[in-house]
């Protein structure tokens, strides 16, 4: 009985010893794994990725059909980040900008690897060449209407930013005061609560 107690204690060491390194390995492959995820991650935010091959000189309906589906999601794109200005301008807070300068970021990295599948600057002579025409000019607009807004943006927030944080600061101390002359007044009312 004695050489079973004895012989107890090696085996479990062991068997710690085993689930400690399981535990680290574990822990170590997932904290890695998380850091390579968020990694990629913000590399694709900030740098949008072509969807296919550059289009050639020579372009078949397939192509231009593609390149009207990757202008119309930089559309969509363009759609979602204005709707955000106009948050933006409602509720200034720097954080929301910094956001907003992230996603304005990530939407340029968009367009710009739309034009470089698609070149939409290039002549396209053939069947579809109006066609082509009338998707440069539309890729040209979305850069416009967004460089628009962002100058909006930034006037705006030059101009009312600085006014909007005075508001606050004098909301802040009228709440202040508003607390501190109605804490005396209050307490003689919690006494005076028989009936």
């Amino acid at each position: 009985m004695a050489a079973e107690l004895s012989a107890s204690p090696g085996e479990f060491r062991r068997y710690r010893r085993f689930v400690s390194w399981f535990v680290l390995t574990f822990v170590s492959l997932g904290s890695a794994y998380l850091l390579v995820s968020v990694g990629v991650t913000i590399y694709r935010r900030r740098h949008a990725v072509p969807t296919g091959a550059p289009i050639g000189t020579i372009a078949s309906a397939a192509d231009l059909e593609g390149c009207l589906e990757e202008l119309t999601d930089v559309e969509q794109g363009l759609e979602r980040h204005l709707q955000n200005f106009h948050h933006l301008l409602a509720h200034y807070d720097a954080s929301e900008a910094q956001r907003w300068s992230e996603d304005r970021s990530f939407w340029l990295g968009q367009w710009k690897a739309a034009d470089e599948r698609c070149r939409y600057g290039d002549p396209r002579p053939g069947r579809y060449a109006k066609e082509w025409e009338a998707l440069a000019i539309i890729y040209t607009q979305l850069h416009d209407t967004e460089a628009t807004y962002s100058k909006e943006l930034l006037r705006s927030v030059g101009n009312q930013a600085p006014r909007l944080n005075q508001i606050r600061v004098r909301l802040e101390a009228v709440a202040q005061r508003i607390g501190a002359a109605a804490a005396p007044a209050a307490a003689p009312d919690s006494g005076d609560s028989h009936p």
